[in-house]
């Protein structure tokens, strides 16, 4: 399952911000983006934050 950085935050607890600073710092990157450039996390991802 996909899920929007919204949706992650609201999962895990997490800023949005937040989820944009690990994406830009390589420490948690979405697993896929859309075209029009959204951030998309796997259930892998989310095991992993």
């Amino acid at each position: 399952m996909k899920y929007q950085v919204k949706q992650v935050a609201e999962i895990s607890g997490v800023s949005i911000r937040t989820l944009h600073h690990y994406d830009n710092i390589e420490l948690l990157n979405p697993s896929a983006l859309t075209d029009a450039g959204y951030r998309l996390y796997s259930d892998a991802d989310l095991e992993r934050l």
